[in-house]
Order: structure tokens, then C-alpha cells, then sequence
């Protein structure tokens, strides 16, 4: 009896021992051998780009489902496997469509592409709201009506990136505050008319199955027509718009997520979510290009690796915290698995502390990690003690411009309220070097530099097992954007 209290004793002292020193610890377990062939795997041609909703993907969720049970992480709530199922829609464009301000007609094509919604035939009041924020909803009385807005915010000063992505924002604002639908003013010289209708209204887009609701976002190409000066000056103007030829085609997906119960007693009530999409864009031919494959090794078969390496070490050394490791799908079609997700968590989301998400379009700086949003969480310190002890720096978005913290799945979870980042490979500019690779066939592992990205797992693992071992837990700092949300989501 005395030997087996001994031998427990000591057992139990060298765990304390590993958990003290999971530089060490890391150093051993997060190897370039595992790393490669990771990559190898989910980059090969025979993945064929990993497109969303291709028996390819599915394969890459099988293999992720494997590893989780070879970790012996735990189905999450609600769920009888590792897959979270998906249902989205590939929504074929419209064929015609018809919009009528006042005595001015506008033609579906000619004036008009659909950004977002279905078949949709209305009558009724139109209305100006300047740039479209909240507050000119409000003032305009948008209920029941199509409201006229610029594109893009009055900041945005025609910069397309930022156009685009306050897009779905102003939508969602148009909708909360009752209108029918948004008609957005396109008027940006850079981004020629012809482009948008070829990509817009002849392309099939993805969106998550019943969630599109019944109203519509239209982009109305900038024009001298007298009924939108009309308009700017008065209440309203009577209109209609009618669209029709859309068309529907289910696409079955998933989520691939595993859970790890923490060991405090209380802490483990807590969730943190470390995260990764595993899709990609497929296979096309473009241009006089030879290879029609878009592996995806950087993107974001990297962070798919990132996340696998986190939920190996912590399954062997396990955190105060839970934690849920979560492959996401269709980030590509537009961040639409997170989405799906933070409208149906498996866990609830006022117990999710922080997403600490892995993504990237690659790297042209391997001495330092990108941390998309670092310096808007508490989680600062941690993340660049992290980084530090394996020889890297933690460094903030150098481009913010290209609008990085809305373009992955950490966004989903922002908006909701949860503190929720990104850890990029490094990246000093959008420049020759990165675009070579970004979204680009030549994105292959053969390209990578695995001396660069060990360094760069293990610190995103160590940076992992500190958010997860915190006592506080990290939080929005005051001020932020989300930070009002935030103290909706916790009550405090």
C-alpha cells in the first residue's frame, strides 16, 4: 500500500512537472515530420482543392474525425459524431429582373445585379437613407419599404474593400430595422460595371440553406436618372422591383468538432474555441494556366495543421479550461460554416470564452506571427510571451485596409460577442510574394517552409495552453466594437 501511494505520488508530481514546462513539452510533441505529412495530406492533388460540398472535403472531415478519436476528444453536446451537418444552398442567378423608381425603369443586368436574396416581387415605397448606417435607417422609416443607399460607409472613401465588406453589415442593419430590401448606389470608378454583372449575376454563390429570409440587396449602377436625384430630395418615391429565375441546388456539408473537458472545477465551465476551416476553392482553369488545382496548403491547410497540433498536446496535458476544436466548412463561400455555427452552438455561446482561430493567405516574413486583432483583447500578453518563446514576434495587421478581421471565421464570433482572433502566418504587406500563392495553384506544400512553421505551431500551441490555463479569462478591450455585445452575451 505504502509503494502504491509512492508510485501515485510521484506519477502525479512529474504531471505537475510536464504542465510546468510546456515549452519543453511542445518542443517534443509539435514535430516538422507530423507537420509535413499533415499538409501532405490535405494539400495533395488528389484533394483537389477541397472544395465545399466535394466528396473531397468529405474525405478531409473523415481524416480530421480520425485523428480527433485517435486524441480521444469527445463528441459535443447534441451531436452523435464528430460532424456538426451543414446544409447550404448553391443559389443559381437570376435570368430578369425589373426595378421602377418613380418614372425612371431599371433593368436587371443594365442597372441592377442581386447581391443577396431569392425570387422577390414587390410594390410599394422607396426611400433614401444616405450612407445606410443605423441611425439613417432609423430617421428614414425603412418598415415595409426598399431603401436607396450609397454603397460602402462615409469613411469608406472608395476604397472597394471596404464598399464590399460594409455590405453584408448594412444589409443586415437594413433588414433588423423592417425594410423589404437594400438598393445599394455602386459608384466606385476602379471596379468597372461589366465586372460585377459577370461575377454577380452569372456565377453560383453558396448560402447557408434557410437563411436568406424574404428580403433582397440589390447594387444599382451609379446614373444621372432623374428619380434618384428626385429621391435624395423628398420623403419617398413609389417603386417596384420584380427578380425571378433564381434557382436552388442543396449542398450537404459539416463542422468537424471534438470537445475536451478541463480539469478545474469551475474553470471547466468555460470554453475556449480553437478553430480552422479546411476548405478551399477547388479546381478551376483560368487563363492560360496549366494547372487547374488550388491545393490550399497555405490556406488554409496551415491552420487546419495549427489546430490538430493544439488538440494533440492538449489531449496529452489537459488544460483547466474545455475546450472544443472545430474544423469549420464554406469559409471560402463566404465564412458560412461559422456562421452556421454561431446561430446553432453546440455549446452556448455565453460559456465560450474566446475563438482563437487559424487562418491565412500565406507569409512573406518568417520572423514574426500575424495576430489579426491581437491588440483588441486582453489576450495581448499572452499571445506575445507565446510567440517569443520560440523565436518569433507577435505583430499586428499591417494591412488594415484589406479589412482581415471581417474575412475569416473569427467574425462570426465577434459579432455574437466572443472575443475572437486570428493567428496568421506573417505577413508585412499584400505584396508579389504573397500573392503568388494566395488563392493561387502554385499553393502547394512543396512551397512551404517548414523550418519557419514549426516555430510558428508551437507557438501557436503555447499560446493555446496559456489562454486555456488563465485564471481571467480574456475579454474585448474597453472601447472596442464589440465590447457592447459582449456585455450583452456575459451580463456584465
Amino acid at each position: 500500500m505504502k509503494k502504491s501511494i509512492i508510485l501515485l505520488f510521484l506519477f502525479l508530481s512529474l504531471i505537475a512537472f510536464a504542465q510546468k514546462n510546456p515549452i519543453e513539452q511542445i518542443t517534443k510533441l509539435i514535430t516538422k515530420e507530423e507537420a509535413e505529412a499533415h499538409l501532405t495530406f490535405l494539400a495533395a492533388d488528389e484533394m483537389r482543392g477541397r472544395d465545399t460540398g466535394s466528396p473531397e472535403l468529405d474525405i478531409a472531415a473523415n481524416y480530421l474525425a480520425a485523428h480527433f478519436a485517435l486524441m480521444g476528444l469527445k463528441n459535443a453536446p447534441g451531436l452523435d459524431s464528430y460532424f456538426q451537418p451543414v446544409n447550404f444552398v448553391n443559389v443559381h442567378p437570376a435570368t430578369a429582373g425589373k426595378l421602377v423608381i418613380g418614372d425612371d425603369a431599371f433593368q436587371f443586368k443594365d442597372h441592377f445585379i442581386q447581391f443577396e436574396g431569392g425570387n422577390f416581387e414587390w410594390s410599394g415605397d422607396v426611400v433614401y437613407a444616405g450612407y445606410g448606417s443605423p441611425e439613417e435607417l432609423a430617421r428614414a422609416n425603412v418598415k415595409g419599404k426598399l431603401v436607396v443607399a450609397l454603397a460602402g460607409k462615409k469613411d469608406s472613401e472608395g476604397n472597394p474593400m471596404a464598399v464590399f465588406y460594409a455590405a453584408g453589415e448594412k444589409f443586415n442593419d437594413a433588414k433588423a430595422a423592417g425594410a423589404a430590401g437594400l438598393i445599394e448606389i455602386f459608384a466606385i470608378p476602379q471596379v468597372p460595371w461589366p465586372a460585377l454583372v459577370n461575377y454577380f449575376a452569372s456565377n453560383v454563390s453558396m448560402k447557408v440553406k434557410g437563411n436568406g429570409g424574404t428580403a433582397v440587396h440589390v447594387w444599382l449602377k451609379d446614373s444621372d436618372a432623374a428619380s434618384l436625384k428626385k429621391l435624395k430630395e423628398s420623403a419617398s418615391l413609389p417603386g417596384s422591383l420584380k427578380i425571378e429565375g433564381v434557382r436552388e441546388v442543396v449542398v450537404r456539408s459539416k463542422n468537424v468538432i471534438g470537445m475536451l473537458e478541463g480539469t478545474d472545477p469551475k474553470l471547466k465551465e468555460e470554453y475556449l474555441v480553437v478553430s480552422a476551416h479546411y476548405d478551399h476553392v477547388g479546381v478551376s482553369k483560368r487563363g492560360n494556366q496549366t494547372d487547374s488545382i488550388f491545393n490550399g496548403a497555405r490556406d488554409n491547410a496551415i491552420g487546419v495543421v495549427g489546430m490538430l497540433a493544439t488538440a494533440k498536446y492538449l489531449s496529452q496535458y489537459r488544460p483547466k479550461r474545455s475546450v472544443l476544436f472545430m474544423a469549420l466548412t464554406g469559409e471560402e463561400k463566404g465564412l458560412l460554416g461559422s456562421k452556421y455555427y454561431s446561430e446553432n452552438p453546440v455549446i452556448p455561446l455565453n460559456k465560450t470564452v474566446f475563438n482563437f482561430n487559424c487562418d491565412g493567405a500565406g507569409y512573406n516574413d518568417v520572423t514574426i506571427a500575424t495576430i489579426i486583432g491581437m491588440e483588441r483583447t486582453t489576450a495581448e500578453a499572452d499571445l506575445a510571451k507565446a510567440c517569443a518563446a520560440f523565436g518569433i514576434k507577435a505583430a499586428v495587421d499591417p494591412v488594415p485596409e484589406q479589412n482581415l478581421f471581417e474575412r475569416s471565421d473569427n467574425y462570426n464570433f465577434a459579432v455574437k460577442g466572443v472575443p475572437a482572433i486570428t493567428f496568421a502566418p506573417g505577413i508585412k504587406a499584400f505584396d508579389a510574394d504573397l500573392n503568388k500563392y494566395y488563392h493561387q495553384p502554385a499553393d502547394e506544400v512543396n512551397s512551404l517552409d517548414f523550418d519557419y512553421l514549426v516555430k510558428y505551431y508551437r507557438a501557436y500551441v503555447y499560446a493555446n495552453v496559456l489562454l486555456a490555463n488563465n485564471p481571467k479569462a480574456p475579454v474585448w478591450k474597453a472601447g472596442d466594437k464589440f465590447e457592447a455585445e459582449a456585455k450583452k452575451l456575459y451580463g456584465h
